[in-house]
């Protein structure tokens, strides 16, 4: 049995993996289109502000390393052009030497990945503005910061790459300014009640943000951006245009080849990973999943959903099973993100109130100020807990959490009570949570909120 795996970073290599321990008989074989087979996407801002140990050039696996310990045949800078399932075929591009070649499989994995969104306003492809998606943006937004005279940089993105991006500028002694519609960093995340800590922070960092789009990149006679012109009318000079508005699917692959997409753009896939095509699974950032709350279909572009999709899509691929034939389910995902950035942790875990209104729930939000740890030790900090809970039964929907430490640590309680329909009073009056002086006041802010949640509810 021969299976292809079209895609590296965190789902590709993954999916390949688990498809040879789950089939050591099985030939597998992965092709990326970049250099780069195995890359750690997430520490990119940071490899650019210099913060990081050990291997500083994000490399995780090289090829010749994934294909040595895992017993994989890798073929980087390979294009797959053109995948034709029914005759069970691949055309493949071998990028380096402008070849091409056609491939025999018995089934297929697509981890084709997402790109990163453009701005489209005129001026995006001048010298000087970058994305931050790949290994290859990284290391060239790095080489720019270093060898041009850069003073200023504009980051289009209040988003979580975007507030990373502009800690890393300030680590490195520039100026930066974000821009984004709403006027704040994370502000499809955190409510503005919550967000009080971290908006200070970076003010008082020296980070301008702005209730501005670009509507054009202006560059001089030499090609390389001068400045940014917004919706407002105004120019703000730069030498320097990073822009983190989000990531779509990479999905032409898939469309050229009948695979079916869904309503968010990306792969439709059932619980077994498996597309339309009865030898084609798909996982990463190129599907949609299920999100546990309410089980509507999202586009969730992260390395551990990544890695999760990928482990299932595998091991059918390998089975080819179904559910009542003992496949493997992919249950779905708990929406959860969290920054730590001007020294400030903010984390979000399942719904905001808008996003739980759309979804059809009565939303109830809460939201208290409490310490990190017991208020009489040193470094305690103040902390504040937004929580959202359903009218209807009082199950808690999402949560929101802000403060110089332990954030992002009460967050993974919430995601753990969401996704198992747990309810406030659930929180308040039976689940048990750390109490340590340096670590947690005896009455967690957790269940602080939960209880004032209650009294609501009651």
């Amino acid at each position: 049995m021969r299976i292809a795996v079209i895609g590296g970073l965190a789902a590709g290599p993954a999916a390949a993996a688990e498809a040879k321990r789950e089939a050591p008989e099985a030939e597998v074989v992965l092709y990326e289109a970049s250099p780069h087979v195995s890359v750690g996407a997430c520490e990119m801002p940071y490899f650019v502000a210099d913060r990081l140990d050990g291997k500083p050039d994000l490399i995780v696996l090289t090829p010749e390393e994934l294909a040595r310990s895992r017993g994989i045949d890798v073929f980087v800078r390979h294009r797959v052009t053109h995948l034709d399932a029914r005759a069970g075929r691949l055309t493949v591009e071998a990028t380096a030497y402008n070849a091409t070649r056609e491939e025999r499989f018995d089934r297929f994995i697509l981890a084709t990945g997402a790109r990163a969104r453009s701005l489209g306003v005129p001026g995006e492809s001048a010298s000087g503005v970058f994305t931050l998606r790949s290994l290859l943006d990284a290391r060239g937004l790095k080489r720019w910061l270093e060898t041009e005279p850069v003073r200023h940089v504009v980051v289009v993105g209040g988003g979580y790459v975007g507030l990373e991006v502009a800690e890393a500028m300030r680590d490195r002694g520039l100026r930066a300014t974000i821009l984004d519609p709403k006027g704040r960093v994370l502000a499809k995340s955190l409510a503005p009640e919550v967000a009080g800590q971290l908006d200070r922070a970076v003010h008082a960092s020296g980070v301008a943000v702005r209730a501005e789009k670009p509507t054009e990149i202006l560059t001089g006679n030499d090609g390389r951006v001068e400045a940014v012109r917004t919706d407002r009318g105004e120019i703000i000079g730069c030498q320097a245009v990073v822009v983190a508005v989000g990531v779509e699917p990479r999905t032409e692959l898939a469309e050229a080849a009948g695979v079916t997409l869904g309503k968010t753009g990306a792969i439709a896939v059932d619980e077994h990973m498996r597309t339309n095509l009865r030898n084609v699974w798909a996982c990463g950032d190129v599907v949609e999943v299920p999100r546990i709350i309410d089980g509507a279909k999202i586009h969730w572009p992260l390395a551990p959903t990544g890695r999760r999709t990928a482990r299932v899509a595998a091991r059918n691929a390998v089975s080819a099973r179904t559910r009542t034939s003992g496949g493997d389910v992919f249950r779905g995902v708990t929406p959860s993100v969290a920054v730590k950035a001007f020294g400030i942790e903010a984390a979000a875990a399942g719904f905001s109130e808008e996003q739980a209104q759309e979804a059809g729930f009565e939303p109830l939000a809460v939201q208290i100020r409490h310490t990190t740890r017991t208020k009489v030790f040193p470094g305690s900090k103040p902390i504040d807990v937004r929580l959202i809970v359903d009218r209807a039964r009082g199950r808690i929907l999402g949560g929101q959490i802000v403060a110089a430490e332990y954030a992002a640590q009460r967050a993974n309680v919430l995601v753990a009570l969401i996704r198992y329909g747990a309810t406030a009073r659930d929180l308040a009056e039976d689940v048990d949570l750390i109490y340590n002086p340096p670590l947690a006041p005896a009455v967690d802010p957790l269940k602080i909120a939960a209880s004032a949640a209650l009294g609501k509810l009651a």
